[in-house]
């Protein structure tokens, strides 16, 4: 299997024990080019089950966990994966909370990423990132020149320094 579409199914409502039926599920899913697990709740407990089967799958180009809400901490389990992921076209990380300790850890992420056409960061409060938040975002985003679409909507960004970008 290369695709897979688990969006909307509530897997926050397995707790623990559920997120990790999936993660081993998907841990055997290490052809898989494009995974979609947007709008189930995962919050930091389910990214990081989750997190340990996407550090296996190093081919993927295409990853929705938008709508989560995983917070600083489910954003850095799932930016240590995100790191092995250099194919990585489009990833979709929208309406997750990240702030700024989440927007780090996955920008350092994206500097793996060279491939990337299509990120969607919006509506993650990027505003309270501050200086030094905002400057590791904008340096990774400036390593990115196959960028076509970047969404970084509903952040409040004009709050920012506007030196960093």
């Amino acid at each position: 299997m290369t695709q897979l579409d688990l969006s909307d199914n509530n897997l926050n409502a397995l707790k623990a024990e559920g997120s990790g039926a999936v993660a081993d599920a998907l841990r055997k899913m290490d052809k898989m080019t494009q995974l979609d697990l947007s709008y189930n709740g995962l919050r930091a407990e389910g990214a990081a089950a989750v997190a340990r089967a996407l550090g296996r799958m190093d081919k993927m180009t295409q990853l929705n966990l938008s709508n989560n809400d995983l917070g600083a901490e489910g954003a850095g389990a799932v930016a240590g994966a995100l790191e092995r992921m250099d194919r990585m076209t489009h990833l979709n990380l929208s309406s997750n909370n990240l702030k700024a300790e989440g927007a780090g850890a996955v920008a350092e992420a994206l500097k793996q990423m060279d491939k990337m056409t299509q990120l969607d960061l919006s509506d993650n409060n990027l505003n309270a990132l501050k200086a030094e938040g905002s400057g590791a975002v904008a340096d990774a985003l400036r390593k990115m020149d196959k960028m076509t679409q970047l969404d970084l909507s509903n952040n409040a960004l004009l709050r920012l320094h506007v030196d960093d970008w």
